[in-house]
């Protein structure tokens, strides 16, 4: 039998040591407070081309004048982990780096329109950038120049805030807590959209200008890195995952000249989604493509129609390394070819990696010895599995992404299911030079049976 009394601090360790919502941070000085040391990175996860984040560094140390840049990928990959890296890149260049988490100031799960974007990214920057320089009376806030902005433009008084509240604490609560205020705030100012971008580029000069005066540099490039905007999604039904997902598109496409604000450096994560509804997006922002991250790299290369793919031994040992580093006694509980097999069962996901091995070693106190058996494994692949149920509909779309490897789609009108579908991870996206897609290896045998 175990021993539990000697299980349960192994088990608690282990599970917070794979906290996927906490990335890994880079430098002396990191922009995330609660993340976990650099020494637990793993270099070349998502193959052995140079670093996405390497080529990005180096175009932003390129241009000039400022851009904006779209940075996405599948939920699960370590987008946050990579913007981590990429600002320690950046400060090494020289630049002034900060780093926004919209899930703080916007709520991810309705409709947006490019006015409570722009109010809650730059309400965000002006706090950053408080909490960096301290309070400046001489620089009113972003948040207060939007308070002026609604009284002599917008009937403030049908927001239901009130001039003697904390305003900066009133407004950031309400975008992201308050649908009626949300939903009062968008009709109110879908007329004063023009006015609202010159304010916000006003804004954002004379931020980039305290930066550099602070910094003693007039030239220095400031950057903003704008990340959980990927996580922008509907819930409920159809039509509601639907709303979202267009006024997602329209910002972004429809939208994209007003997502300039230079001389600032906006790097801005966006749902990997919008690469299938809104085509030739890349053309539209610095750089000239959207820097996707794929899925680490888990294959060894795109395969022939109707084939699968073939296993990356090194790509799958990478993801066992890093287990290795952030929890070293995991061999109590798992052999390496169990390891290996939740590995490739994950799709190259990390944050399903950890949590499919979270879901196994919770299990070990009730078993009668180690390592684990493989019954608990295949539990848990079930339980990472259920979380994806098929409908007839998608399946036809999976079975061509399965044959085809690619957006084999009847017809454009298809094209929110495959952005739905990769939003979902049943699609996963990978690069062997060029991208390639696949169907989550749990769902692969279903799909391939058909109906």
């Amino acid at each position: 039998m175990v021993n539990p009394a000697e299980l349960r601090p192994k088990i608690k360790a282990c599970l917070n040591a794979l906290d996927a919502t906490r990335p890994v941070v880079f430098g002396k000085h990191p922009l995330i407070a609660d993340g976990v040391s650099e020494d637990l990175y793993v270099e070349g996860l998502h193959g052995p081309d140079r670093p996405l984040v390497r080529v990005l560094a180096d175009r932003i140390d390129f241009d000039e004048g400022g851009g904006t840049y779209l940075f996405s990928g599948n939920r699960g990959t370590g987008k946050t982990t990579e913007l981590m890296r990429l600002a320690e890149m950046l400060r090494e260049q020289g630049c002034e780096v900060f780093y926004v988490d919209m899930a703080e100031y916007l709520n991810l799960t309705m409709a947006v329109e490019i006015t409570d974007f722009l109010i809650s990214m730059l309400g965000g920057l002006s706090e950053k950038i408080e909490e960096r320089y301290g309070h400046d009376p001489a620089n009113i806030g972003f948040f207060e120049r939007v308070w002026n902005f609604l009284q002599s433009e917008v009937k403030i008084e049908e927001l239901g805030l009130e001039a003697g509240e904390d305003l900066k604490a009133s407004l950031k609560m309400s975008l992201r807590e308050n649908p009626t205020f949300k939903k009062k705030l968008q009709e109110g100012t879908r007329g004063h959209v023009a006015r609202l971008v010159q304010e916000a580029r006003k804004f954002v000069e004379n931020v980039v200008a305290v930066a550099r005066r602070k910094a003693g540099q007039p030239d220095k490039k400031v950057v903003l890195l704008l990340d959980s905007v990927e996580r922008l999604r509907g819930v409920g039904d159809s039509e509601d995952i639907g709303k979202v997902f267009k006024s997602v598109e329209t910002i972004f496409s429809g939208h994209a000249d007003k997502l300039r604000f230079p001389p600032l450096y906006l790097v801005c994560t966006i749902p990997p989604y919008l690469t299938a509804l809104a085509g030739s997006l890349g053309a539209l922002y610095s750089g000239g493509k959207i820097y996707m991250l794929p899925s680490v790299h888990v294959y060894e290369s795109r395969p022939q129609d109707g084939a699968a793919p073939v296993p990356s031994e090194t790509g799958l040992n990478a993801m066992v390394d890093i287990v290795g580093r952030r929890f070293p006694e995991w061999s109590t509980f798992f052999t390496r070819e169990q390891l290996l097999r939740l590995a490739a069962n994950s799709g190259g996901d990390l944050r399903d990696f950890f949590r499919l091995v979270g879901l196994c070693i919770t299990e070990a106190l009730y078993q009668e010895s180690l390592p684990l058996p493989d019954t608990v494994l295949a539990s848990a692949e079930s339980a990472l599995r259920n979380d994806m149920p098929l409908a007839r509909d998608d399946k036809q779309v999976l079975a061509r992404v399965l044959e085809k490897h690619d957006r084999q789609l009847e017809s454009l009108d298809k094209l929110p299911d495959f952005a739905r579908l990769t939003e979902g991870k049943y699609i996963l996206n990978y690069r062997n030079g060029d991208d390639w897609f696949d169907v989550h290896p749990l769902l692969r045998d279903i799909v391939a049976k058909g109906d």
